[in-house]
């Protein structure tokens, strides 16, 4: 017994000793703490080995597989805001639009496909044929990807170069043949201004006291507002079968903001449950994870939303 109690106080002597270190910042030198990029290294090692057999499933059905692997990770809030601007990647944390980025360039690198540009960043056009190129799979690779899905053709410059309003997000990716948006198809035509960043610059770090950046965030918000019509499915029209049925797992569900010249609020994939009723799977604010949603699209749904559907072609 008093050996068991001496080796306990042992024990309890070591963590208080490398307690006290990481309190004052410095760490052990036989201890290693990971940074990101191992992080990110060892979390694509593992999702990749639990979906590379899975490479030719339609991207719907892979992409939905991918979203899967990431349940319970951790939600985090403005993890991209860093000055100078950079590519930053986080597979160990993220928000809802980051989510679901991450899942639709994790599929295309499990296929094989890096994104190409085929746009100027100046005019859109809804392509039918994917602009990509084949690329091993690898976490390079999935940066790759990430770069040219959210950047304004995949150019990392400064804070504009990123693109922030995920209708343009949408329009540079059905420009790469990446999505079409099928609310056109089953949804209703309105009108969607955009000027909430440009008349909240004091609200972004990056914008404030520099007129520069607004004057190019404004013209961009000009831009996209002029890319016209939009279209938008309500909530009243989602409870109806002949509509919420067009809707496929594997959709990229963009729900409207309620705020006046904002455009999207909130991102996710669409996902049936066991019983064949639609829901998604989001990064949530509220539950502070990423989870499958256990409230239906339709009841979730209050403004509405826009769907955007992967080129079958993929």
């Amino acid at each position: 017994m008093k050996k068991i109690i001496a080796l306990l106080f042992a024990i309890a002597l070591t963590l208080s000793f490398i307690s006290g270190l990481f309190a004052q910042n410095v760490a052990p030198k036989d201890i290693h703490l990971p940074n990101q990029e191992e992080v990110n290294r060892q979390i694509f090692d593992k999702v990749y080995s639990a979906v590379k057999d899975d490479a030719s499933l339609p991207m719907p059905e892979l992409v939905v597989k991918i979203a899967k692997q990431f349940l319970g990770t951790q939600y985090i809030w403005a993890s991209l805001e860093t000055e100078p601007e950079q590519l930053q990647v986080y597979l160990d944390k993220t928000d809802c639009i980051l989510f679901v980025e991450l899942s639709s360039c994790f599929a295309l690198t499990v296929k094989g496909y890096e994104i190409v540009q085929a746009g100027d960043g100046e005019h859109f056009c809804l392509r039918d044929e994917p602009s990509v190129r084949k690329a091993e799979p690898s976490y390079e690779t999935l940066c790759n990807n990430i770069r040219n899905m959210r950047y304004r053709l995949g150019k990392v410059e400064d804070y504009t170069s990123r693109i922030h309003y995920t209708s343009e997000w949408i329009l540079q990716n059905q420009t790469n043949g990446i999505v079409r948006e099928f609310s056109r198809e089953i949804g209703e035509q309105f009108d969607q201004p955009f000027f909430y960043m440009s008349t909240h610059t004091d609200t972004y770090v990056q914008l404030k006291n520099n007129p520069d950046r607004q004057a190019r965030i404004k013209s961009m918000e000009k831009h996209i507002e002029a890319q016209t019509p939009y279209f938008y499915v309500s909530q009243a029209n989602l409870r109806k079968p002949e509509v919420i049925s067009q809707i496929h797992s594997g959709d990229i569900i963009a729900f409207i903001s309620p705020r006046d010249g904002l455009d999207l609020a909130h991102v996710a994939i669409a996902c049936e449950d066991e019983k064949g009723e639609m829901h998604f799977i989001h990064a949530s604010y509220g539950k502070k994870k990423v989870v499958f949603e256990s409230e239906s699209l339709a009841d979730y749904a209050t403004n509405g939303i826009r769907v955007c559907r992967y080129n079958p072609a993929l």
